[in-house]
């Protein structure tokens, strides 16, 4: 079985770099977990089926093409948000800081009683 390209250290990858550069060079697949792609399904640890261009041009005809184009240009775009979603997420957010800052303070208070408890445990034992 061949080695999974999610495998490889860094020192192999530069020593192989010819057998990997033959692996990657035509990609029909596309691992779902790292995102590597591959000629092979052997190659990857969650391999899944790449649609190329050409093979989509097959599939559907160029009319239907050109609706796919703009779908995913929506995509990419950010979507305008509301007054309203935009003060939830600072809400949303703002609690989160407070709560981390909290918990923060509580560990600060836990280390320095620690500490005090550390301090009179070193009077008691010189004495």
């Amino acid at each position: 079985m061949a080695k999974s390209l999610c495998k490889y250290r860094r020192v192999e990858i530069a020593d192989k770099i010819a057998i990997i550069s033959k692996i990657v060079s035509e990609p029909n697949y596309m691992c779902s977990s790292c995102a590597r792609v591959a000629s092979e399904k052997v190659y990857l640890c969650k391999p899944s089926a790449l649609v190329s261009q050409a093979r989509l041009a097959k599939v559907q005809p160029a009319s239907s093409m050109s609706t796919i184009v703009p779908e995913m240009t929506a995509l990419t775009e950010p979507e305008p948000q509301s007054d309203g979603d935009l003060g939830k997420k600072v809400t949303k957010l703002a609690k989160k800081k407070a709560k981390r800052l909290k918990q923060a303070a509580k560990a600060v208070k836990r280390y320095n009683q620690a500490v005090k408890k550390a301090q009179k445990k070193e009077v008691a034992d010189a004495q």
